[in-house]
This record gives C-alpha cells, sequence and structure tokens, in this order.
C-alpha cells in the first residue's frame, strides 16, 4: 500500500470519526440546547420537553437530539452516583451540596457576572489559575475552566475549540462572554456556587476581592 493510498485511508477514517461524533454531541449548541434543521438554530430542551418530572433526574446533553433532528438517547437521565435532582431543574447538583453562594461571597451573591469584564485584574488572576491544563504525560487537571465550562452547559466540542485559540485567547474570558451573551442575569453568585463545587477555593478568594 502506497503512502498516498494510506493517507486517503486515514483521512477518511478521520472525517468518518467526526461524523459520528457529530451525530450524537450537537457541534453547534449548549448543552441544555438542541441544533433544529429546519430553522437552522438552538433551541432550549426546556421549553420543548418541560423540567424532569422524577426527582433526581436531569436532561441528556442536547435532550438526545443530535444535529440532523434524530433521537439518540432518551432526553433526561438519571443523575449520576453523589448527585441530586430534587426540584425538577435542568441538571442535577451534588447532594451534599445546597447550592449556597459561598460566604466569602455572600455579598456578591447578585452581582452580574459580566462585572467580571471590567474587573481586568481579577479576571487576569482567575485566568492564570483555571485556564492552565497539564501537558503531555501531565497528570489530569480537574476544576480548570473546562469543567467550569461544562458546568454551564456548555459541550466539549465549545471547550476544545476555546482552548485551541490559545494563547491569543483566554477560554476563562471566552466563557464568562459566552454565558453572559446566552444569559444576561447570570451571577458572580452562581459563578462561586460553581468554582465551590470544583473545589476551587483560590479561585473563590480571588474573586472575593471584588466585594
Amino acid at each position: 500500500m502506497g503512502p498516498r493510498c494510506i493517507f486517503w485511508t486515514a483521512t477518511v477514517a478521520v472525517l468518518l470519526l467526526i461524523r459520528a461524533a457529530s451525530r450524537e454531541v450537537s457541534w453547534f449548541c449548549g448543552r441544555l440546547e438542541y441544533w433544529n434543521p429546519d430553522n437552522r438554530c438552538c433551541r432550549s430542551c426546556l421549553q420543548r420537553f418541560g423540567p424532569p418530572a422524577c426527582p433526581d433526574y436531569e436532561f441528556t446533553e442536547n435532550c438526545g437530539l443530535n444535529d440532523f433532528g434524530d433521537t439518540v438517547a432518551h432526553p433526561f437521565r438519571k443523575c449520576s452516583p453523589g448527585y441530586c435532582n430534587p426540584n425538577g431543574t435542568e441538571l442535577c447538583s451534588p447532594c451534599s451540596s445546597g447550592a449556597t453562594t459561598p460566604a466569602q461571597l455572600q455579598g456578591l451573591t447578585s452581582q452580574p457576572l459580566s462585572r467580571l469584564l471590567d474587573e481586568l485584574e481579577v479576571l487576569e488572576e482567575l485566568i492564570m489559575l483555571l485556564d492552565p491544563e497539564p501537558g503531555p504525560g501531565g497528570s489530569m487537571a480537574y476544576g480548570t475552566t473546562r469543567h467550569l465550562a461544562a458546568r454551564y452547559g456548555l459541550p466539549a466540542t465549545w471547550s476544545t475549540f476555546a482552548y485551541s485559540l490559545r494563547p491569543n485567547r483566554s477560554p476563562l474570558r471566552a466563557l464568562i462572554e459566552m454565558v453572559v451573551a446566552r444569559e444576561p442575569s447570570a451571577t458572580l453568585g452562581q459563578l462561586g456556587i460553581h468554582l465551590a463545587q470544583l473545589g476551587r477555593a483560590d479561585a473563590l478568594q480571588v474573586l472575593s476581592k471584588l466585594g
């Protein structure tokens, strides 16, 4: 088999893998949205299916729909071990956590998340803490911007793209801009809850400087 044939075979294999993945996870929408191929836009899973009817269930990613409009999974799934959803919200949360704002951020509970984009010194400190990931052969990092994006319902493909833009653009800044654009009512209190659930006390300490 010649080099050209090997290259062609490898290219076809990669394209097939990408296509297979795209049939299961949306390349266009966040975790709690699905792609409407007729209108070519993202729609809310909550608006289409309503909240989870049973306790301790949450929405499946993209509510079980792929970008072709096919059903590839049930809209809801049982919470992962250690996670609960007694109130029928869109996503489960740690059972031991009452999803309360950390004490050091009580004064920032209702402050808009968009404020962080104006507080450049604090934002830069958070970028230095949350953006880094280990290099090849390093241990798996936890509590990075990638994990924070998942908390906000963004798919893994979004995080992969955001990290591909480094070092010219910070994934954390891109995440905050995305969340603010999609949910203008997002607050610093919500960010604090996510950071606490990820175990990032260092980032919480930096965020508390805005108080």
